[in-house]
């Protein structure tokens, strides 16, 4: 896996994407008073709501992947012996 994205621009990204989230549930209940129902919306996408949560789960696959390669980089790193010329 080449190095698509950064991580800074990674943690950037789910930084607005959660930002973002918790701004449109403030809004929403600014107006009505209560949140959004999970199981109303889920009933209104009907069939969508399978194809969206399939792509949340590949996106946060990703994510994950990103990470646990960075990790395990970082450690190889570390374990590497540093020689002195």
């Amino acid at each position: 896996m080449g190095k698509i994205i950064s991580s800074s621009l990674l943690f950037w990204m789910v930084s607005i994407w959660i930002a973002s989230n918790l701004f449109s549930q403030a809004v929403y209940m600014g107006f009505n008073g209560v949140p959004y129902s999970g199981i109303e919306m889920i009933q209104s996408l009907g069939p969508w709501y399978y194809v969206l949560v399939g792509l949340e789960i590949i996106a946060w696959m990703y994510v994950g992947i990103h990470l646990t390669i960075k990790v395990f980089r970082n450690l190889q790193v570390k374990a590497t012996p540093q020689t002195t010329s």
